[in-house]
């Protein structure tokens, strides 16, 4: 029970239930809202950099951690992605394309943890991945003030966004493709 209940989980909880709070006042923005949504998601961000630290660092690292995390990552991005695409014009392809990739990565861990029993951790590409997502949705969170326009720094970040979220999922596949098909190794000491 000592490796579910530490720190860094419980900050992967947290951020799980930020989620609605940020998706609330998004859907509700307004100038008294505007720096409480800002305030918010960019702690959300900072939990995700800081529960990661924390494991590594006091050696709290577990399987539980290992998929929590990175599911409070992708449920973060999923809701503001959707609600930032419903109501405040993010490309609908481009969500589409970061929903599509998460739903395979999600399926392929799924398939190793099955078969083989893996839980890899996330891939740096994955992280300054994820870094480059966070930072686009918060240029499109502050875009959401009527006074500030951010249209060419959007543009910018979408492209820069995309490039690695093809190479993130081409790192992906190949780290699934690599394990699928590695031979297990029998242990004749018993």
């Amino acid at each position: 029970m000592e490796k579910i209940l530490t720190l860094p989980n419980i900050l992967s909880m947290l951020r799980l239930l930020m989620i609605p709070v940020i998706v609330l006042f998004m859907l509700h923005v307004n100038d008294g809202l505007f720096p409480y949504l800002l305030v918010l998601y960019t702690i959300a961000v900072f939990l995700d950099f800081l529960d990661g630290f924390l494991a590594r660092k006091f050696h709290q690292e577990s399987d539980v951690g290992k998929i929590l995390d990175p599911l409070a990552d992708k449920f973060l991005v999923l809701s503001i992605l959707v609600t930032l695409a419903i109501k405040f014009h993010f490309p609908i392809w481009l969500a589409i394309f970061i929903i599509l990739r998460d739903i395979l990565i999600l399926w392929a861990s799924v398939l190793l943890y099955k078969g083989k029993r893996i839980v890899k951790p996330s891939l740096v590409v994955g992280k300054v991945t994820f870094a480059l997502l966070s930072l686009l949705i918060f240029v499109f969170i502050v875009d959401l003030h009527e006074g500030i326009d951010l249209l060419m720094t959007k543009h910018f970040l979408i492209v820069l966004s995309f490039s690695f979220l093809l190479w993130s999922w081409v790192a992906y596949f190949l780290v699934y493709l690599r394990e699928k098909n590695e031979k297990k190794e029998f242990n004749f000491d018993c």
